[in-house]
This record gives structure tokens, C-alpha cells and sequence, in this order.
């Protein structure tokens, strides 16, 4: 792990008092595919945060919140999961390369046996190439 990165879990009260950095980082993860952008804004996730019903990790470089993570657990069929929220912000892969891993041990060691993320085609790659996802489907959507 590098020095000048950190990783830590945003308690809610943190959330609302770095909100002023966070939201564009989620804003824009939020409206990065078409399902998502009518699905969820970044003000869902503060609400979420605030309910402890998702949970946001801030990633540092030099001190500076410079990414951010929101994750919120499922069940699906009596099956524990996590899904992805949103994921913004910048050095994505530096942070990956650092911290990804603990992030996954840390989803097994609160019993997920799986975790999702809503993806454009663009993303969907890098998250199969780069992080590790292995197994997708295409979600088709028919607004009514």
C-alpha cells in the first residue's frame, strides 16, 4: 500500500460533513449509464448513509478525500450481497491496486457471497478485466 493513500469507512456524520466533496463524486457515477441516471442520485446515498442503510468509504491521497464508494447489502433468495452504489471520484486504479482486496474481505467477512454494480458496456469492461467480475448479464429496461 502506498503512504499517501488511506482508506476508511465514512461514519454518517462524516458523510453529511464531507457531503460538499462527495456529491459530485457520486452525482457523476450516478449519472454514468442509463438505468442509473433515473434510478439514483447522489442525494439517495446521503439519505441511505444517514439511515445506515448503505456504506460509504472515503479514499484519501496526500490527506484529500480524492474517491469514493458507496455500497449497500442485498438479499437476494436468502442469498447475502452487496451491490455498488456508486464509485467516483479520482486514481481510481491506485486506489484498486491498494485497497480492492480489503474492500472484498471485508464484503466475505459480513457474510456477502456476492457483489453487483449497474454498469455502462465502458464500465462493465473495466470491472471485468480490472476488478475481477466475473459473471454479467444486460439488463434491457422499458420505461412505462
Amino acid at each position: 500500500m502506498t503512504a499517501d493513500l488511506t482508506i476508511e469507512m465514512l461514519p454518517p456524520e462524516q458523510v453529511e460533513a464531507e457531503w460538499e466533496t462527495l456529491e459530485p463524486m457520486f452525482a457523476a457515477a450516478c449519472k454514468s449509464n442509463a438505468i442509473s441516471d433515473v434510478d439514483i442520485e447522489a442525494e439517495d446515498i446521503r439519505v441511505a448513509a444517514a439511515a445506515g442503510m448503505c456504506v460509504v468509504f472515503g479514499f484519501r491521497a496526500k490527506g484529500k478525500l480524492s474517491m469514493a464508494l458507496a455500497l449497500q447489502f442485498t438479499d437476494t433468495n436468502g442469498h447475502k450481497g452487496a451491490e455498488i452504489m456508486a464509485m467516483g471520484g479520482r486514481h481510481l486504479m491506485r486506489f484498486k491496486e491498494a485497497y480492492w482486496g480489503l474492500i472484498l474481505d471485508w464484503l466475505k467477512a459480513n457474510g456477502c457471497e456476492f457483489l453487483d454494480a449497474y454498469a455502462n458496456e465502458r464500465l462493465a469492461k473495466i470491472y471485468s478485466n480490472k476488478f475481477g467480475f466475473d459473471k454479467s448479464c444486460t439488463l434491457v429496461r422499458m420505461t412505462l
